[in-house]
């Protein structure tokens, strides 16, 4: 079962825009991202945007540095795997409170539509990845003229 990427609230609605109970879709244009289930020990935060060349895929992972982050293209996903090393001594530790997560973590999203997945990129800073998506251009619906011969 796989959950739609979901929408502002507080954005009206466009008209290529398609939103659903309980899950929320995100659709403009031709681009669909598809938050696919995954087990791991924890789901970082995202956020998609859609610009006019591209679709950012925005995740936090505070903490983690880039050469723990894995970002991979398979057929039309998108998976982003790591892990966040605990940073406390090894061995018997006593919390009084223990709020963070550690542990190796992934993330997986379908795209459908109108993108190029071969010129993905990733570029982290301060505990933000960012995942830019280029679109290509949709020839669907211009139209186009045929020639008519003879013979």
């Amino acid at each position: 079962m796989s959950r739609k990427i979901g929408v502002s609230r507080t954005r009206q609605k466009s008209p290529g825009e398609v939103r659903e109970e309980g899950a929320a879709a995100r659709r403009t244009g031709h681009v669909l991202l598809l938050d696919l289930p995954v087990e791991s020990a924890c789901q970082p935060p995202s956020d998609v945007v859609e610009m006019d060349d591209a679709v950012r895929v925005v995740l936090e992972i505070p903490g983690i540095p880039a050469a723990s982050v894995q970002v991979r293209v398979l057929g039309n996903r998108i998976e982003i795997t790591g892990e966040k090393p605990p940073d406390f001594p090894a061995g018997e530790t006593s919390f009084l409170c223990l709020e963070r997560i550690f542990g190796k973590f992934q993330r997986a999203f379908e795209v459908r539509g109108s993108v190029n997945l071969g010129e993905v990129s990733a570029r982290m800073a301060n505990g933000i990845l960012v995942i830019t998506i280029p679109k290509i251009a949709d020839r669907r619906g211009r139209e186009r003229r045929i020639p008519v011969t003879t013979g």
